[in-house]
C-alpha cells in the first residue's frame, strides 16, 4: 500500500464491481488497488460547510478534546474501582461481611448501565458538554458523602449515586470521538479512551493502598472530591461542545478546504433506503469522478469564535417530548444482534475484572502472601501494563489492520474486519483467569497469578475498544441509540456477575470458579466473534429496514 494518503475520490480508475453493501459497509480505500498504487482513504462522514462542523476541526483541538476525554474516563474509571484494596477496612469499620459490599459494587454497576438511557438522550438535546459537567457535579456530592459515611447502608447509597453520576463515562466519550473523528481514525481514539478508562481502574487501587495506609480509608474519597474537582474546572473552562445536527439533504458535492490542497470527504453516510443501497457504488463514483476534476485548495476553515463551543448547555432542535420518549427507544436496538453480543462481550470482560477484583484483597492478605493496602494495589500495575499494550493493539495497529484489509477487499470496508484482532485474544484472555485463579488457589508465587492478572487487562482494553468502534462501525446513524444499549447490556451483566460473585467462588471454589470463566471468556470472545465474522454482514442486510426505520425516525426529530 505504498503512498497511501488520506484525500478524497481523485482521478483514476476506481473500479467499482457489484458489490453488497448493507449499512456500515462502506467504500473506505480508493485507488486501482494493486501492490505498489498510489492508494487514498475517503474521509467519511463527509465534512458540512458550517464552519461549527467540528469534522472540520484542526488537528490539536482534535486531540485536545480526546485528551480531556481521557482524563475524564482515567478519573471516572479511578472513582469507581479503587475500593477493591480497602475492603479489609471497611469489613472493620461497619462490622459486614464482604458480600454487602458486592451487594453497593453492583448497585452501582447497575446504575452505570441505567444511568445512560438517560444522559445519553439527554446529551442529543443539551449537548455532550453540559452532561459531561453535570455528571462530574453528581460524582463530587457522591465522594463527599463517601468520605464522612458511618454505616453500610450510607455506603451502598452512595454508591448507587456514583453509578449514575459515573454512567456518561461508559458511553459518551465513544459518541463524542465519533462527532469529531473519520471513520477510519475512530478505533485508535477509542483505544485512548478505553486505556484511559482502564488505566484510572487500574491506577486507582494502586493509589488507593498507599493513601489508606497512611491517611486512612476516609482520604480516598477526600482525593476523589479533589480530583473530580479539578476535572470540572477543566471541563468547565477548555472542554467544547461536539453535538452537531448534519443535514441528511447533503449528498451534493461539497468543496471543503482541508489540511492538506488534495483533501476532500466525499463519503457518503447511509442511505436513506433501502432502494438507495443498490445505487449507492454508482453514486460514489459518480461524485469521486466530479470532485476530482475540481481545483481544490486552502488550510482548514474553522470559526476563531469559541464562545459558542463552550455554553454551559445550548438547546439543539428536537421537542422535549422526543426526548423523554427516546429513554425507551435504544432498547429496540435489541433486534440487532451485533448490539446483544457486544454488549455481553464487553461486559463479561469487565465482570471477569470485578471477579479478580474481588478476590484479590482475600487472597493475598492472608498467608503466605499477607499484603497490605499498598502492597495489594502494587499487583494492578500489571492490568495497568496489559492494557496499554491491549489499546494500541486494538486502536492504532487494528486501524492499520482494517485499511490493509479494504484493500485488498476493492476498496470496500466491512466492519466485521475489526474483529480479528479478538481471536487471538480470546486465548489470552482465557489464559490469564486461568492462571490467576488456579496459582493464586494454590498459593503459588505471587508473580504468577499477577502475570495472570496482566492478562486479564490486556483482554479488557481490546474487548472494549472493539465493541464499541464495531457497534458505532455498523450502526453510525444510530450511535447514541446502540451505544446506550450496549452499555446498559454490559452493566447488567457486571451487575448480575458482581451481585453473585462470592456466594459462586464460595460454591464452587475458587479454581474452579476461574476455570469456568476462563472458558466462558473465550466462548463470548473467540467463537462469537469468528460467528459474526462469517455471519455479521449478512445479519447486517438482514435488518437493514429495522436500522433504517430507526434511523429515518431520529433524524426526522432532529436528535
Amino acid at each position: 500500500m505504498a503512498g497511501l494518503q488520506t484525500i478524497s475520490f481523485a482521478h483514476g480508475e476506481a473500479n467499482f464491481p457489484d458489490y453488497d453493501a448493507p449499512p456500515g459497509t462502506v467504500y473506505l480505500v480508493e485507488g486501482t488497488h494493486e501492490a505498489g498504487a498510489a492508494q487514498a482513504i475517503v474521509l467519511i462522514p463527509r465534512p458540512s460547510q458550517d464552519i461549527r462542523d467540528p469534522l472540520r476541526w484542526s488537528h490539536w483541538r482534535k486531540l485536545y478534546h480526546v485528551i480531556c476525554l481521557v482524563i475524564y474516563a482515567a478519573v471516572l474509571g479511578c472513582i469507581t474501582q479503587w475500593e477493591s484494596v480497602i475492603y479489609l477496612p471497611l469489613i472493620q469499620t461497619f462490622r459486614i461481611g464482604v458480600s454487602s459490599l458486592n451487594v453497593g459494587a453492583a448497585l452501582m454497576l447497575l446504575m452505570l448501565g441505567v444511568g445512560n438511557c438517560f444522559f445519553v438522550p439527554l446529551s442529543n438535546k443539551v449537548g455532550r458538554r453540559s452532561v459531561y459537567l453535570f455528571s462530574l457535579v453528581v460524582v463530587l456530592a457522591a465522594c463527599l458523602w463517601l468520605a464522612f459515611v458511618d454505616n453500610i447502608g450510607g455506603w451502598q447509597g452512595a454508591h448507587v449515586l456514583i453509578g449514575l453520576g459515573a454512567a456518561p463515562f461508559e458511553a459518551l466519550p465513544a459518541i463524542s470521538i465519533a462527532d469529531i473523528f473519520f471513520a477510519h481514525e475512530r478505533g485508535g481514539k477509542i483505544g485512548w479512551y478505553v486505556f484511559g478508562l482502564s488505566a484510572g481502574s487500574f491506577v486507582g487501587p494502586i493509589c488507593g493502598g498507599f493513601v489508606a495506609d497512611n491517611m486512612g480509608w476516609r482520604w480516598i474519597y477526600r482525593w476523589g472530591c479533589i480530583f473530580t474537582a479539578v476535572t470540572i474546572l477543566l471541563f468547565y473552562f477548555t472542554f467544547e461542545e461536539t453535538r452537531f445536527v448534519r443535514e441528511r439533504g447533503e449528498e451534493a458535492i461539497v468543496d471543503v478546504p482541508h489540511r492538506k490542497a488534495e483533501e476532500l470527504s466525499i463519503g457518503s453516510r447511509n442511505p436513506s433506503t433501502a432502494g438507495d443501497i443498490q445505487d449507492k457504488k454508482s453514486r460514489e463514483l459518480e461524485l469521486a469522478r466530479e470532485i476530482g476534476t475540481q481545483p481544490i485548495a486552502g488550510e482548514v476553515f474553522e470559526t476563531d469564535h469559541w464562545k459558542p463551543q463552550l455554553r454551559l448547555w445550548q438547546l439543539f432542535p428536537g421537542a422535549w417530548r422526543e426526548v423523554w420518549l427516546e429513554f425507551f427507544r435504544p432498547l429496540i436496538t435489541c433486534a440487532f444482534p451485533a448490539v446483544i453480543w457486544c454488549g455481553i462481550n464487553y461486559g463479561t470482560c469487565v465482570s471477569w475484572l470485578s471477579v479478580m477484583g474481588t478476590t484479590i484483597a482475600e487472597v493475598f492478605s492472608r498467608p503466605p502472601y499477607l499484603f497490605k493496602s499498598s502492597s495489594l494495589g502494587l499487583i494492578y500495575i500489571s492490568p495497568l501494563i496489559g492494557s496499554l499494550i491491549g489499546a494500541i493493539y486494538a486502536g492504532p495497529l487494528n486501524d492499520i489492520f482494517i485499511i490493509r484489509l479494504s484493500n485488498r477487499n476493492k476498496g470496500w470496508r466491512e466492519p466485521e474486519f475489526r474483529l480479528w484482532a479478538l481471536v487471538p485474544t480470546a486465548f489470552v484472555m482465557a489464559c490469564g483467569l486461568i492462571l490467576y485463579g488456579v496459582t493464586s488457589a494454590h498459593a503459588m508465587h505471587w508473580i504468577i497469578p499477577i502475570l495472570g492478572a496482566g492478562f486479564v487487562g490486556f483482554g479488557l482494553s481490546i474487548g472494549g475498544t472493539i465493541a464499541m468502534a464495531y457497534i458505532i462501525d455498523c450502526y453510525e446513524r444510530i450511535d447514541t441509540h446502540v451505544m446506550t444499549t450496549v452499555i446498559l447490556i454490559r452493566n447488567l451483566v457486571g451487575f448480575g456477575i458482581t451481585w453473585g460473585i462470592q456466594p459462586w467462588i464460595d460454591g464452587m471454589g475458587q479454581q474452579n470458579c476461574f476455570i469456568l470463566t476462563g472458558v466462558l471468556a473465550f466462548l463470548i470472545m473467540g467463537p462469537a466473534a469468528l460467528a459474526f465474522i462469517f455471519w455479521g454482514k449478512r445479519s447486517r442486510k438482514a435488518t437493514t429496514s429495522l436500522y433504517l426505520k430507526i434511523a429515518e425516525q431520529f433524524e426526522a426529530r432532529n436528535l
